[in-house]
């Protein structure tokens, strides 16, 4: 897998993840992630990370808890990022469980989760809390 390839499927994960923080998907997504990441004697530490953060998403104001999420994902997408380095074949499981937490998403959060989970060797992508870029080069990367 590409450094490109892994870094869009890490970040789709941490927007899948991160999204699905105080929605009905959350419980989906905390079973699917812990199973993926609790591997290697870390199921403990997983958990309780998981649980803590998707607290602090429940306690904060609806009308702000997009930007703790947006305060979480890279976190999760660098633990991801991390994890499919040292677990290559984990690949489809975690596009799996992405694909099952988006299903179960908000439609706002499918449309994000899918934007991250687009990304593709050959572009690079720039995320913030409420919009994304994407910008392909073709041939010269010396322009946009």
């Amino acid at each position: 897998m590409t450094t490109e390839a892994l870094a869009g499927l890490a970040a789709a994960g941490g927007a899948a993840l991160v999204g699905a923080m105080a929605t009905d998907a959350w419980q989906t997504a905390r079973t699917r992630f812990l199973q993926l990441l609790g591997r290697d004697g870390r199921r403990n530490s997983v958990e309780g990370q998981l649980e803590a953060q998707a607290n602090v998403v429940e306690r904060t104001a609806e009308d702000h808890r997009e930007e703790a999420r947006a305060a979480l994902l890279p976190g999760w997408q660098l633990q991801l990022g991390d994890f499919l380095q040292e677990h290559p074949e984990a690949e489809r499981e975690l596009r799996q469980a992405i694909e099952q937490v988006r299903s179960e998403l908000p439609e706002t959060y499918q449309r994000q989760v899918e934007a991250h989970f687009e990304v593709r060797a050959g572009r690079d992508a720039y995320t913030s809390a409420h919009d994304m870029t994407v910008t392909h080069h073709h041939g010269d990367r010396s322009s946009p």
